[in-house]
């Protein structure tokens, strides 16, 4: 009697509490992700590295990490949600420089649904391009890799399709994918960095507590850029209320959050997927060999390389977060205004000064947790070997980021439990 009371109130409970059944969603979409990423594609030996030996298959495994895609063996989600993330990068640039205007809804969603299924058709053929296929199936070698390529492509659109389901009934959406698949590569990074060193009991104390107090430094830090943000205090001219005086515009100190780490890893896995094309079309050819090595993140040109892209990313991402030209507009249309500036060029200008600011600090920030610790470990010669602790920053920068994202949704749906429905 009393376990099926504690059912029924669990089951009542269960029916008001929009928390948890968005969380029990959650669960789910997770737990199939990650059945998914154990079903071994048939038509391939398990355990088969994808990449070539030409690649850093190690540190590219790392970066692919955060989209999911794997590199050491070939499953149903090997490709992850890489296709669907260069999409949305792509289409960032469309609407950018608006090359895409005035669509409707559903126009949108098949113009990505194609431009994802065309990605995850290249990137299926660049990952299959090397893979040793078991012909005791008895088809021969072309059969195998289109049916490989179907099966890659077809957990991909599957996975996009989970991701969808979370945004609608789950929580975090597509952001849940990747924060399982960076504290995946935490977990590993940090394994495979203790292993390799073989510390003494001594020494393995002290460089854990080491460990364990840089890493709460870190968090903090990235808690404290994630949430601080820079108020300018703005008039409203159609609000006539006690707390018309205390409006404002929230400008984050880091205004592109995360974003530079996760497109600029997903960006910096173009070149393997071009040199290995490029190697089988054209094979022993110095130029493609050398630059396959040394454009890699062990060495400091791709250190380099990896830098710059994280900047550009950061300004960009900046701008696209706060468009100074909308906010002023916006502003205009409204009839609001900040005190002691004209509305239209002066207000714009005002504005673009404090984005570029910001923007400029949030890229700094970027550089120095992302790629100042990658460049030290390249400096010193020795890059493949102390790659993973170097990541570690970036991966607890970027998981924490999320983490605080999905926090910040919760409390927004346990707000809502403060209002009565209209209806």
């Amino acid at each position: 009697w009393i376990n099926l009371n504690m059912i029924r109130k669990f089951q009542k409970y269960w029916r008001k509490s929009l928390v948890i059944q968005r969380f029990s969603w959650m669960i789910c979409i997770v737990f199939i992700y990650m059945l998914g990423r154990q079903i071994p594609i048939p038509t391939v030996g398990v355990d088969k590295v994808v990449l070539g030996n030409a690649i850093d298959s190690q540190l590219i495994e790392n970066f692919g990490a955060i989209t999911g895609i794997q590199f050491s063996s070939m499953t149903l989600f090997t490709l992850g949600i890489g296709p669907t993330m260069t999409m949305m990068i792509l289409w960032r640039f469309l609407v950018t420089f608006k090359l895409i205007s005035n669509w409707t809804s559903d126009k949108v969603n098949r113009l990505q649904f194609l431009m994802t299924l065309a990605i995850a058709l290249l990137q299926s053929y660049g990952i299959t391009n090397s893979s040793e296929f078991l012909i005791s199936f008895g088809y021969n070698y072309v059969t195998l890799r289109i049916i490989t390529i179907v099966l890659l492509t077809t957990g991909t659109l599957i996975l996009n399709w989970l991701c969808k389901i979370n945004s609608e009934r789950g929580i975090g959406g597509m952001t849940v994918v990747i924060l399982v698949n960076m504290i995946l590569a935490f977990q590993s990074n940090t394994i495979k960095y203790f292993t390799t060193q073989q510390f003494d009991s001594d020494n393995l104390i002290k460089f854990g507590l080491l460990f364990c107090t840089v890493l709460s430094v870190l968090v903090c830090l990235t808690i404290l850029l994630y949430k601080g943000e820079y108020r300018i205090p703005i008039r409203r001219v159609g609000l006539n209320t006690p707390y018309h005086s205390s409006s404002y515009l929230p400008i984050r100190v880091t205004p592109a959050g995360a974003m530079p780490f996760m497109y600029g890893m997903t960006l910096m896995m173009l070149p393997p997927y071009i040199f290995i094309l490029l190697l089988n079309i054209f094979p022993n050819n110095q130029i493609l060999e050398y630059l396959s090595v040394r454009i890699g993140l062990s060495q400091v040109p791709g250190v380099i390389c990896y830098i710059l892209l994280l900047y550009l990313l950061s300004i960009g991402f900046s701008y696209y977060n706060y468009d100074p030209y909308e906010i002023s507009k916006n502003m205009r249309n409204n009839g609001d205004y900040i005190s002691g500036k004209k509305p239209g060029e002066e207000t714009l200008k005002y504005i673009q000064h404090v984005v570029n600011s910001f923007a400029q600090f949030g890229a700094f920030t970027v550089v120095v947790l992302g790629g100042l610790p990658m460049l030290a470990v390249s400096l010193q010669g020795h890059g493949k070997n102390s790659i993973s602790i170097a990541l570690l920053i970036s991966n607890a920068y970027i998981i924490v980021s999320l983490l605080l994202g999905v926090m910040e949704q919760v409390d927004t749906m346990n707000s809502w439990k403060k209002y009565k429905n209209l209806i």
